[in-house]
Parts: C-alpha cells; sequence; structure tokens
C-alpha cells in the first residue's frame, strides 16, 4: 500500500506534455536551425540564376479535313475522327520535339550561337543576358572556333576590354573593340552592342564571360526541354512549353519552333504542286524555242506568198492531220512523263517527289496507285524516323516495301514506255497515208500545210503544259497550313520558377524546425535514462518520497554551510516527507542506498542527517559502505577506528561514534576495509551496534552500499524502519528500477521508497525550480508561482539564478 496521500502524487498525463516541455526547453535549438536554415534559403534566393517557365499554344489541323464534308459529319458519329485526331496529334507532337525541327529554329535565331553571362561584383551571382549584353561576340566562320570554352571579358574603358581564356589556353590580353583577335583556337572579333548605349563602368558589373554554342548541342538541349501536351479533349490544341534563364529568349525559340512548323507542314503540302510545276516548267523550256521558230515560219511564209486561206480539199486534209497531231502530242506528254519518271528511279533514291501521273492528265489507274503508294510508305518512312534509330527492324520493314514498291514501277513504266511507242508509230503511220493525200495539193499549199501543221502541234503542247502550271501554281496558291499558331509565346507572361522564393523560405523553416525535433525525439526515444517522474511511475509501484536538486556549491555540506538555499530546502521538504512513513516521536531508523554507484547516496545521506540535526533531533550518521568508505574524508576524521573494529570486537560501539562540528549530530565512520565486510554486518554485533543506536539517537541513518553490487543493505533489513534508494536523474538507467520494483513486491524491506537526487529543471519535465516535485505544499520554491526568492534564499542564489536564465536562454546553463 502505498504510504503517501494522493497529494504526494503528480496526476498521470500523456507523453505529448513531456515532449512539449523537451521542446520548449529546448526552443534555442530550433532558433538557431531555423536562422541558420534562413539563411540558407536567403543566400538561395539571392545568388540563385533565375529560371523561368513560358509557353505558346498551336491548334493542330487534320491533312486534308473540310468542315462540314459528308465524312466529317460521319466521323464525328462515329469513334473514328477521335482516333484518327489522336493518332495525328501524337505524331506532331513527335515532328514538334525532333531534332531537325529544333535544328531549324535555331538556324533562323543567330542571337542563340553565343552565350552571353554577367558577373556579379563578388563572383557569385550570375545572370544570362541573351540581347542585352553590352557587346557582341563575331565569329570568323571561315576559321576556326573551340566551342564550350569560357571566353572572360572585362570591360576596361569605353573603347578597350581585357580577355582571359584559363581553359589550358591560358589567353590574358588586353584589346580594343573592333579589333580582330586570332588564335590558333579562337578567331572572333569583340564589338559593342550600340557604342552610344555603354554601360556605367563605375557602378554596373564590368566582368562577363561568353560560351561559342555548338548547335548541335543547343538543338539536344533545347528539344529534349520541350514540353508538348495535350489541351484538350479531343487533342486538337498543344501547349508548347520551355524553361530557360531569359523570358525573351525563351519566347523567340518558342514562337520560331511554331513558325518553322507551321511552314514545315505549309511545305509538305505545296511538295506536290511546286515538283508539277517543275516538271512542267522544264517541259516548257524545250517547247517555247520550237514554237517560236514555227510560228515566225508560219508568218514569214504567209507573208512572202500571200496565203490567205487553204483550198476546200487542203482544209479537209489539214483537220485530219490537225486531229491526228493533237493525239500525238498528249502521246508526247505521256513519253516526256514516262520517260521523266524512269530517269528518276534510276537517278534518285528519294522517290517522294514524283510529280502524280493526273498532273499530265495520264489516267492510267496502276501507275497512280504505284505512285501514291510510294509516296505513302516514304511519308511513313519520314515520320517513324522522328522517333526510331536507322536500323530499327520496323524501318527495315518499310524499306523493304519501298524497294519492292520502287520495282513494281520500274517494271511498270517500262511496260509504258513500251506502249506509248507503239500508239506513236501507229499514229506516225496514219499521219503517213495523209501526207500522201497532201502532195498531190499544189506547192505552195502543200508547203503551208506542213509549217501551219508544225506550229500547231508546240502550240497545242505548249497552251496544255500552260493550262497545268496553272492549275498547279493556283492549288499551291490556295494551299494552307493544317495548323496555327493560337497564342504566341510572351515575355510578359513568363513565371519564374526557380529559385522559388517563398517556398525556400517555408522550407527552411519547416527542415529547421523538424531537425532539431526529430534530434530530440531520437535522443529521447534511445534514451535509457531516468529523466522524468513519469518514468520511475511506468517502471515500478515504488513511492516518490521527494527529490533534491542539483549542488551547485563545492562543499559536500551544502545544506549546513547554505541553510537558506534551494537545495536545503528541497532536504527540509525530504524531512518533512518522512514523518509520514513514521508517527510523532517515534525513532527512525533510515537506509539511504542506490542500485548502482554514483548516483549520491553518500551525499544525500549526509544532508540529510544534517537537515535533522538543525532540526534538533539527535542523529546519527553510519558509514555502512565498508568496502568504499568515505564519510570520514567529509568530517576530517580518521579512519582507523570505525563500525568494522567495532564488528571484530576491538572497540565498543562507544568508541566508533564520533561527534560532529554540527550540533545534535554524530558519526559512525566505517573503519578499516575488512576482508570480510558482508560476514560482519551480518552478524550479532551488528544488530547489538544498531539497538545501541535506537536508544542513544532520535534518527540512525545508514550509509550503505549500491545493492545492485552487493548485497550489503539486505542484511539490516529486518533492524530498518526505512529504505530509501537515490535515483539521480540523468544518471541512473531505467533497467535499475526493476530491482527496486522487485523488492518492493517481494515485501521483505519496510517502507521502500525513492529519492530522486540531482533533478534539474533543463530537460527535467515535472520538477519544480530545479530541485522538487512541491508535494503537498501547494507551492514551489523558486519561480513558477508568482512568489520572489527576495528574502526566503541567499542573496549570491537569487543572483545565481537569473545569471542561470541568462545562460539558459542562450543555452548555455
Amino acid at each position: 500500500m502505498d504510504p503517501y496521500p494522493e497529494i504526494y502524487r503528480e496526476e498521470d498525463s500523456i507523453d505529448i506534455k513531456k515532449y512539449l516541455f523537451l521542446i520548449l526547453r529546448n526552443w534555442w535549438w530550433f532558433a538557431l536551425t531555423i536562422f541558420i536554415g534562413l539563411s540558407i534559403a536567403y543566400i538561395i534566393n539571392r545568388y540563385s540564376e533565375e529560371v523561368y517557365s513560358n509557353s505558346c499554344t498551336l491548334i493542330i489541323g487534320e491533312e486534308g479535313s473540310q468542315a462540314g464534308s459528308i465524312e466529317n459529319i460521319l466521323d464525328e458519329l462515329t469513334r473514328l475522327r477521335t482516333r484518327r485526331t489522336k493518332a495525328v496529334v501524337s505524331n506532331e507532337i513527335t515532328v514538334l520535339k525532333s531534332y531537325i525541327m529544333a535544328r531549324n529554329a535555331l538556324g533562323e535565331l543567330p542571337d542563340f550561337d553565343i552565350t552571353y553571362v554577367a558577373v556579379g561584383r563578388r563572383g557569385i551571382a550570375e545572370s544570362r543576358m541573351y540581347t542585352s549584353s553590352p557587346f557582341v561576340l563575331v565569329p570568323d566562320t571561315s576559321k576556326v572556333n573551340a566551342i564550350g570554352h569560357r571566353i572572360n571579358i572585362t570591360m576596361l574603358s569605353e573603347t578597350k576590354y581585357g580577355l582571359d581564356i584559363d581553359d589550358r589556353f591560358h589567353i590574358s590580353e588586353e584589346l580594343e573593340f573592333g579589333q580582330p583577335f586570332e588564335h590558333p583556337s579562337f578567331n572572333f572579333t569583340i564589338k559593342l552592342r550600340d557604342p552610344e548605349k555603354i554601360p556605367n563602368l563605375s557602378s554596373g558589373s564590368r566582368k562577363y564571360y561568353c560560351i561559342i554554342n555548338s548547335i548541335h548541342s543547343l538543338a539536344n538541349r533545347y528539344r529534349g526541354g520541350l514540353n508538348v501536351e495535350v489541351n484538350d479533349e479531343k487533342g486538337s490544341i498543344l501547349t508548347l512549353s520551355l524553361t530557360g534563364h531569359v523570358p525573351q529568349q525563351i519566347s523567340d525559340y518558342l514562337n520560331k519552333l511554331s513558325e518553322v512548323y507551321i511552314r514545315s507542314n505549309l511545305e509538305e503540302k505545296n511538295r506536290v504542286s511546286v515538283n508539277t510545276i517543275g516538271f512542267i516548267d522544264e517541259q516548257l523550256s524545250g517547247i517555247v524555242d520550237s514554237l517560236e521558230s514555227a510560228g515566225i515560219r508560219l508568218q514569214n511564209f504567209r507573208s512572202a506568198n500571200k496565203v490567205i486561206d487553204m483550198s476546200k480539199e487542203g482544209n479537209f486534209l489539214f483537220e485530219q492531220m490537225e486531229k491526228l497531231n493533237s493525239e500525238k502530242a498528249m502521246l508526247d506528254i505521256s513519253g516526256r512523263y514516262y520517260n521523266y519518271v524512269l530517269n528518276y528511279i534510276k537517278s534518285k533514291k528519294d522517290l517522294s517527289d514524283i510529280v502524280a501521273p493526273s498532273v499530265v492528265s495520264i489516267n492510267d489507274e496502276l501507275l497512280g496507285s504505284l505512285v501514291m503508294k510510294i509516296n505513302e510508305l516514304y511519308t511513313k518512312r519520314k515520320n517513324i524516323l522522328f522517333t526510331i534509330q536507322e536500323n530499327s527492324p520496323q524501318l527495315e520493314q518499310i524499306n523493304s516495301e519501298i524497294e519492292n514498291n520502287r520495282n513494281t514501277l520500274l517494271e511498270n513504266i517500262t511496260n509504258l514506255i513500251g506502249s506509248n511507242e507503239l500508239a506513236v508509230k501507229n499514229l506516225n503511220s496514219r499521219l503517213a497515208n495523209i501526207e500522201k493525200e497532201v502532195q498531190k495539193l499544189p506547192y505552195i499549199e502543200r508547203q503551208f500545210i506542213n509549217i501551219q501543221r508544225k506550229f500547231d502541234i508546240n502550240d497545242q503542247i505548249y497552251t496544255f503544259l500552260l493550262e497545268k502550271r496553272a492549275e498547279a501554281g493556283i492549288t499551291k496558291a490556295s494551299n494552307t497550313a493544317n495548323h496555327k499558331i493560337l497564342d504566341i509565346a510572351r515575355p510578359e507572361n513568363a513565371q519564374r520558377i526557380k529559385p522559388k522564393t517563398s517556398m525556400n523560405y517555408m522550407m527552411a523553416l519547416v527542415i529547421g524546425a523538424l531537425i532539431p525535433l526529430i534530434l530530440i525525439l531520437l535522443i529521447e526515444y534511445f534514451n535509457d535514462k531516468i529523466i522524468d517522474r513519469r518514468d520511475i511511475e511506468k517502471l515500478t509501484k515504488v513511492p516518490i518520497l521527494g527529490a533534491v536538486g542539483h549542488n551547485e556549491k563545492k562543499s559536500e555540506l551544502p545544506v549546513f554551510e547554505n541553510p537558506k538555499t534551494s537545495l536545503a530546502e528541497s532536504f527540509r521538504s525530504l524531512r518533512a516527507n518522512l514523518q509520514y512513513f513514521m508517527k510523532e516521536g517515534e525513532r527512525k531508523t533510515i537506509v539511504i542506498s542506490s542500485t548502482v554507484s554514483g548516483e549520491g547516496k553518500t551525499f544525500c545521506a549526509v544532508n540529510l542527517a544534517v537537515i535533522n540535526a538543525m532540526a534538533g533531533k539527535k542523529t546519527l550518521l553510519v558509514g555502512l559502505d565498508l568496502r568504499k568508505p568515505k564519510i570520514h574524508r567529509l568530517f576530517d576524521l580518521k579512519n582507523e577506528t570505525g563500525l568494522s573494529t567495532f564488528l571484530i570486537g576491538k572497540n565498543t560501539a562507544e568508541e566508533c561514534i564520533y561527534p560532529t562540528h554540527i550540533e545534535n549530530l554524530w558519526v559512525a565512520i566505517s573503519g578499516p576495509i575488512p576482508p570480510n565486510p558482508a560476514e560482519l554486518i551480518g552478524s550479532q554485533p551488528m544488530i547489538d551496534f544498531v539497538q545501541h543506536a535506537n536508544t542513544k539517537f532520535d534518527s540512525v541513518i545508514f550509509d550503505t552500499p549500491p545493492i545492485a553490487i552487493v548485497t550489503d543493505a539486505l542484511l539490516i533489513k529486518d533492524y530498518v524502519d526505512i529504505y530509501v534508494f537515490v535515483i539521480r536523474h540523468g544518471f541512473s538507467s531505467r533497467h535499475v528500477l526493476q530491482l527496486v520494483d522487485d523488492l518492493y513486491h517481494k515485501k521483505d524491506m519496510k517502507n521502500i521508497s525513492i529519492l530522486v537526487n540531482d533533478a534539474q529543471v533543463k530537460g527535467y519535465y515535472g520538477y519544480s525550480s530545479g530541485y522538487g516535485y512541491g508535494y503537498g505544499y501547494g507551492y514551489g520554491y523558486g519561480r513558477g508561482y508568482g512568489y520572489s526568492a527576495t528574502g526566503y534564499y541567499d542573496e549570491d542564489e537569487v543572483q545565481d539564478n537569473w545569471r542561470k536564465r541568462v545562460l539558459r536562454v542562450f543555452g548555455r546553463g
């Protein structure tokens, strides 16, 4: 049964209070780590290079789609259009992120060739300048310029600059702006961008560096950094986004890439018309001269022979010849196309630019399907090359299909050329028969018919080709790109994504708070020392007698030398609590012990004995630690005659008890260390000594060895009224309480209790003012209850307490 009233036990509380106390007690940890974190965040925000993000929007259309067509209406009623749109958009995303698109866009952005960077005064902060640099580097493209090396420029004046290139070149020169610099690895000229806008060299940055970029590396960097996202359910709107250091530069690249992409799409649509016009122009170049010479000859003949009209018979023959000549002209055009295709197949590997036969009114279905198929295969091959390598199985399969179609087309065109030659031969035979009839006409009329026939043939071919060229031109002019720009990238719309100022400060606060919190929790979790009252209450049911604080004095008898200190008050509180074990007026035999060495049992025994003596009670302090005697040194006594000499019968009990300089306090020192202390303590003389002490003194206090090391303290359990086990705050391990708890539950020892020694406010939750619990008093000593310490404690301790408070603010108390 717990001998203490309920008021002597602190109510149980959850562990969160303990951790909150530890956090509040170590607030300076949090302040320090948060300050360091915020400082790091400030440096990152101040000196990190800014990164921006910008975007533009494109609308992707389908090839050959026409709004309101029957095909589109049917597509909208099914899922076919959605699937086809997604496939088209997927291909277009691949095209946008291709190397060739990035390369073409960069080829039209000359300011991307050189990277300009301004260096801060301390060489820490850097900022990209793009077109805002005060100078430009103009490389000599006809000579060598090493790529990727840092070229340091220091502006010395309005006309001169310092040049340094340290990367294994060891170049350091002073040059004038506009003066060519020549070196085996570098050949360029530094010129002022705007001589009228030279920066103030006294206040602004004077140091810069620039890098000559590789167009290949730039293309790979930009295509890798480009992000393309689909913005609507149908997948026809794409958002192109890019990150970089200069908003204007990001915007210029995105806009140029969009422009190149749309232009490429339009050029692809115009490719057939351009090829058709080229083919027709090539044929016209041979017809124009023949037509011109035939026209001149016809005009001269009419003028010379005064021929106005032909006879009836001549007109009939001329009409027949003109009809056959028209057929021959068409066969001639077909023959020219067949030879064009044949030469194209034999001389070129890429057949994607072959003009369709329908352009020259050739309606051969097989030839048209072969040309269309081979164009489709080349287009498919081009799209696949954006995403796969040239040695992939898929590409090899397409190449095989192209080769098969090439051979089929070659065979078909060879057969068509043979058929066309037969048709021409047949026409020539029919024309020969008509020529015989013409020979019967008069000589002048016969000559006129021949000249007119040659002119009409050339004129028909020329007119036909001009018509087809006009049709191709109209088709080209009416073509529009399938895709268009919805929103261009604007520099003012760029968003800064790094450094994230608010996020960095927030992370600094969180991490700065988490680091000490985690450390405190880890230290507390792995700490097996007793630092909290609840640590004791969880591990044992043994009642807690009280607590004494840390001895700030060098004296081993602080309660006597400084009776008005808080430490002395804690021993007075301890003395009062002992009254609950015995009735008033009864003598008390008290054993002060501990579980292990170093817990302060001798200190507590001595000062408890002193505080009892100061209360007017005759008190005997017995040094029962025969193995490591210590009490004789505290009272400047020789350890020659003591308890050990009494137990062997060498001295009497009175000879072993010495008066001290403290009124009402006597001590029985241990005496010389015996070889068998346990046997002596368990002997009859020890019983006699206890009985003798109880008759002579009001209170007898024994200082015994630690029970976890030796069992000496247990040998006198039958003659002891109270057992007090000292547990040192922050020193004693929690597992040692198991031994005390076992003794308590066995009921072999009377009135077992625990005394907490060296209890300190710092890191110790539950103790008041560094020395006690405040049991039964309703107030505490020192602070926390609104009472002033003045008049209760020594002035030096009050001042010392204030010094400790200041030191604790900085974590040093």
